[in-house]
């Protein structure tokens, strides 16, 4: 009785084990680190749309759009750079959007004296497989923190594991995607290396290892309790 009683107490999970944000010493404790601005890989796809007094040029990088969203997309090709209108052979592979921008804006106005870039990225979207729901979902705005990619995703489950949630990140093609793990029920996740999502991410939540025999909270414990002890006055009064 009495270790049928531990089992019960110990397979709970608890508001310590379940709560994002805890001001808790006990648990990792991450350094705030600077933002890091996605850098272009191979095989990117850049949409790019270019604003002139030229409507002729104009209509050539809108393709009947009015933002990046619908503008006609690029491809990053192996050597690192993309072709466009007028130009081939940028290079853009390691630059920012921001960057790119810049650098097709310049070499467009060789030919174009007064256009102005807009650049985005046209697969700019995360994944997330496991206990937080599966699927692609948009990278939305530049700065995405993991909390707003998993409502995104649905939020995740009772039996998600908090403590070890990983990304997958590819950072670039020269070297092999790095696993970054962390505990998301710490308050020092905001700022750090793990809060926010970049292009391609990949976040990925296990379930709580001996999920089978965990009880989400005490009243089902006590309700555990409650039946083992009605149970067991039932086979000592049959005896």
């Amino acid at each position: 009785m009495f270790g049928a009683l531990m089992v019960i107490f110990s397979s709970c999970i608890t508001n310590k084990s379940n709560t994002y944000l805890q001001e808790n010493k006990s648990l990792p404790q991450y350094e705030k680190t600077p933002y890091t601005y996605y850098q272009i890989q191979k095989n990117d796809e850049l949409a790019i749309r270019v604003l002139s007094l030229n409507d002729e040029i104009t209509a050539i990088f809108t393709a009947g759009g009015t933002n990046t969203a619908t503008a006609p997309s690029y491809r990053v090709y192996e050597d690192g750079t993309i072709d466009i209108p007028f130009i081939s052979g940028i290079h853009v592979e390691g630059l920012t959007i921001r960057q790119a921008a810049k650098v097709v804006q310049e070499k467009l106005r060789d030919f174009v004296p007064d256009a102005v870039v807009k650049l985005g990225l046209a697969n700019d979207c995360f994944y997330v497989i496991g206990e937080a729901g599966r699927g692609q979902f948009p990278l939305y705005k530049e700065k995405l923190n993991i909390f707003q990619a998993l409502s995104l995703s649905g939020n995740l489950a009772q039996n998600a594991d908090k403590k070890h949630v990983k990304i997958i990140r590819k950072v670039s093609d020269k070297d092999r995607p790095i696993v970054k793990e962390f505990d998301l029920r710490t308050a020092s996740i905001i700022d750090s290396e793990y809060y926010y999502i970049q292009p391609n991410d990949v976040i990925y939540v296990s379930t709580i290892k001996g999920d089978f025999f965990k009880i989400s909270n005490y009243n089902m414990a006590i309700g555990s309790i409650s039946t083992t002890l009605s149970f067991l006055l039932l086979v000592l009064g049959f005896f």
